[in-house]
């Protein structure tokens, strides 16, 4: 049974302890980000027993300066009361002048994550406050649906808590998860290790992924921080962007601009890896995430492959990549370049301009066939001056389409200054 409408939860903290410019500086990064969520402060104190009791909270935020040992002790030990009172609060220490000693201490007495002020950044503050809201807004929105909380899947990563399924498909899962050693939230794919033909398939694809990311280390790129095997499961732990991936973006309409920086940004994240011999071949608006600054970085590599492997074509009746997106090339199961990411750069362009995707169909091959043989569809009168770029990199005919990023690159640098965002 369908339950009510989930209104948007913003988190909820509490925080103890501080100066005022430490308050407000707390305060202004978790609003910037959550502009709706509550944050209460408190000084040390008998006090926030009773603020815990009051009201449920994500998080417990307690900033402790270790330079007073007898203060920070004693804060130490009241949280160590509250979580014998309320076994389910998650406590985050913020500390100052702190040590590998008071980490330990810290952890001890319960918290779950710990933050050094004097490295930490925005990010990982953030990090450290959505794991407990997402755990608490992923069971909200159950209750009110009238559904039991769905259980994590039973997947064990030594190193990694699971705090939900992203996605799943045929060929992988993926999770966010908490990494105890990095002390921020990933994103944790894993695939079923098997036997079958398709088992073996899926486990080269898998291998692929990991040495083409961990072999460029670029901003473009998504950052690896573990790969390995486990008696059924193979997982990779990848950078978390909390900011989304550009399919999301595409649900609200791009100006002109803002377009053009989209196109720009990606060509130079393409640039990177074509320099290093890798295609990506499955580029589309779900796999180009999101950095806090609006920069792109390319993820999912899995049909990726790199230049000097020219004997390797694509099989008569297998489809790569996301029909959508295909290039003529890929639809007509022929050898690739770099100029087939450039072609779903600019089916990805068109989306951008128009909100719709350049060719719809009622089948897969109706599709692929569109972009093999249909004609380059016409931009509105309002954005006829875009349609030189597209039709560039929209041609069926490789030997017309740009030969490169950097020849695309150099024609967006050449443009007039006002169809480029800063």
């Amino acid at each position: 049974m369908t339950g009510p409408p989930v209104a948007p939860l913003d988190p909820s903290l509490l925080v103890v302890g501080g100066d005022i410019k430490r308050l407000q500086w707390l305060n202004h990064h978790v609003t910037s980000h959550w502009p709706s969520a509550q944050v209460t402060t408190a000084p040390a104190g008998g006090s926030v027993a009773r603020l815990i009791e009051q009201r449920e909270r994500d998080a417990v935020v307690l900033l402790i300066d270790f330079a007073d040992e007898q203060a920070a002790a004693a804060l130490l030990a009241s949280m160590a009361l509250w979580l014998q009172r309320t076994p389910r609060l998650y406590c985050v220490v913020l500390a100052e002048h702190g040590s590998e000693l008071t980490a330990v201490a810290a952890l001890k007495n319960g918290a779950r994550d710990y933050l050094p002020l004097g490295i930490m950044t925005r990010e990982s503050l953030l990090a450290a406050i959505e794991t407990p809201y997402l755990l608490r807004k992923a069971s909200q929105q159950a209750a009110l649906a009238q559904v039991p909380v769905l259980e994590l899947p039973n997947i064990d990563v030594p190193g990694y808590e699971i705090v939900k399924e992203i996605a799943t498909s045929n060929f992988s899962s993926v999770f966010l998860a908490r990494s105890e050693k990095l002390r921020r939230n990933v994103v944790l794919k894993t695939i079923t290790r098997g036997t079958s033909q398709r088992e073996r398939d899926d486990a080269e694809r898998f291998q692929r992924e990991y040495e083409i990311i961990s072999s460029i280390e670029h901003r473009a790129i998504a950052e690896i921080y573990g790969f390995g095997a486990l008696p059924e499961h193979q997982y990779l732990a990848m950078e978390y962007f909390p900011c989304g991936d550009l399919r999301d973006r595409l649900r609200n309409p791009l100006s002109v601009p803002e377009s053009l920086y989209y196109l720009r940004t990606i060509a130079e994240a393409l640039r990177v890896i074509h320099a290093f011999g890798i295609l990506h071949r499955d580029l589309k608006p779900a796999n180009v995430m999101l950095r806090e600054d609006n920069a792109p970085v390319l993820i999912d590599f899995g049909l990726a492959r790199r230049t000097m492997d020219d004997g390797e074509m694509t099989g008569v009746g297998q489809v790569l990549g996301s029909p959508y997106y295909i290039s003529p090339e890929q639809a007509r199961a022929e050898r690739t370049d770099c100029r087939t990411d450039l072609y779903s750069l600019g089916v990805m362009f068109y989306e951008m301009l128009t909100g719709q995707k350049p060719y719809m169909g009622h089948t897969v091959m109706e599709i692929m066939t569109q972009h093999a043989r249909a004609a380059i569809p016409r931009l509105p009168p309002e954005l006829a001056d875009q349609q030189p770029l597209l039709d560039r990199l929209m041609s069926k005919s490789v030997d017309s389409r740009y030969a490169s990023a950097d020849q695309l690159l150099a024609d967006l640098e050449a443009a007039p200054a006002q169809r480029l965002i800063a």
